[in-house]
């Protein structure tokens, strides 16, 4: 996979959809120069057709299902394909970067009840209830076990939304530890923490 880390930030400087801020960045992705995530080679990826994928966003005060088009590549050393996912896309999720936030800051801020918050973004109670076990184990990983109690979750959200260096951060922690931000993670490696 390989990962494109400003799409987040543009859509919170110019308050666009999650789907068009997709679009644009993805009309924009320039993969010339682009290495390949698996054996490292720049310059070898070559369009290799797009996939079909779901996707869900919080919009205009309600929740809205569409679907996209990621692009795919292929390297031309390795043979390996990859999809090229904006920061604004989960991978293997169906709901944006920001949906997902969204629902986090809501509960962490007590604004309805778990109920209402879950009617009111059309998602179920378990749904949210992975998203803020998820968020914990990414907290910790970001700002390190100390820093991380010291932290509420509302407060570290808010700081996270409003960081001038939010696309760096997202692409050091995809860096560090080989998996994105709010990613989901298999049963095996939920239970041990990466290095």
């Amino acid at each position: 996979m390989v990962r494109f880390f400003t799409a987040l930030c543009k859509s919170l400087l110019k308050s666009l959809c999650d789907e068009a801020i997709f679009l644009e960045t993805t009309g924009q992705y320039s993969y010339i120069s682009e290495a390949c995530p698996r054996c490292g080679a720049a310059g070898k990826l070559t369009p290799h057709g797009d996939y079909e994928r779901g996707f869900s966003e919080h919009k205009d005060g309600k929740r809205v299902d569409t679907r996209l088009k990621p692009l795919r590549f292929k390297c031309r050393s390795c043979g390996a394909t990859h999809a090229m996912l904006p920061d604004i896309v989960i991978p293997y999720g169906r709901y944006s970067l920001r949906f997902v936030l969204a629902v986090l800051i809501a509960y962490f801020e007590r604004a309805a009840t778990v109920a209402k918050i879950c009617e009111d973004f059309g998602i179920a109670a378990s749904t949210l209830y992975e998203w803020k076990k998820r968020m914990a184990l990414d907290k910790e990983l970001l700002l390190g076990v100390l820093i991380s109690r010291k932290t509420s979750a509302s407060a570290f959200l808010r700081g996270l939304l409003s960081s001038n260096n939010l696309s760096y951060s997202l692409r050091a922690f995809f860096q560090r530890y080989g998996l994105s931000f709010m990613q989901r993670r298999s049963p095996s490696a939920s239970r041990s923490r990466p290095p």
